[in-house]
């Protein structure tokens, strides 16, 4: 896939967060990241969560990507065709429950290499996923984050998939979060048929 598609630099004064569940405590939260797409770079919101760390390894505490939250139980329909593509093929069963954060893409291939931590792709976005994911960790242990009261599984998914041009971008946040989303899952896609 095209390689030269990369995260430049996280905005840390972007960073909002809300609770998303307290029985295993997590939180949701935006932050903007610039992108670099074939020379130009974009500025994109992406999608955390802090893990409560109860299962599959997850870090407690560690902010991990996702692509939404699931607002229906059932197939994947509240995102655009493209994300509902992607989280089809890569979620066990191609459905899943109401509330769960889509994060399976994350997850999903090979990783070859034992160190990984699983959660942040297997490509070449991995790193920069991984260092945001920290810093987002910092970030929110000394309490230097907007907190957004009404920020839902609903108002996240409409902001990351949104139509909105942002100043000096090129292109609207859904067209680029996609593109994004694509890029890691073509490197998903490759890295499974290499086997």
């Amino acid at each position: 896939m095209n390689s030269s598609i990369y995260i430049k630099e996280i905005n840390k004064k972007s960073f909002c967060a809300n609770i998303y569940s307290v029985k295993h405590f997590r939180m949701i939260g935006l932050v903007d990241v610039n992108i670099e797409y074939d020379h130009n770079v974009e500025q994109v919101t992406l999608a955390y969560y802090s893990s409560s760390g109860t299962n599959n390894g997850k870090i407690k505490g560690l902010w991990y990507p996702i692509i939404g939250i699931k607002t229906t139980t059932g197939l994947f329909t509240e995102f655009t065709e493209y994300l509902n593509f992607v989280l089809s093929n890569t979620t066990e069963g191609g459905l899943a429950e109401k509330g769960w954060l889509a994060k399976s893409l994350f997850f999903y291939g090979d990783f070859f290499d034992n160190s990984m931590i699983m959660g942040f792709s297997n490509g070449s976005h991995y790193e920069k996923l991984l260092e945001i994911g920290r810093t987002l960790k910092d970030l929110y242990d000394k309490d230097e984050f907007c907190k957004i009261n009404y920020l839902d599984a609903h108002l996240l998914n409409e902001i990351v998939t949104s139509k909105k041009l942002y100043r000096g971008n090129k292109h609207v946040q859904r067209e680029n979060y996609e593109r994004f989303i694509h890029d890691i899952f073509i490197q998903t896609e490759n890295s499974l048929d290499s086997e």
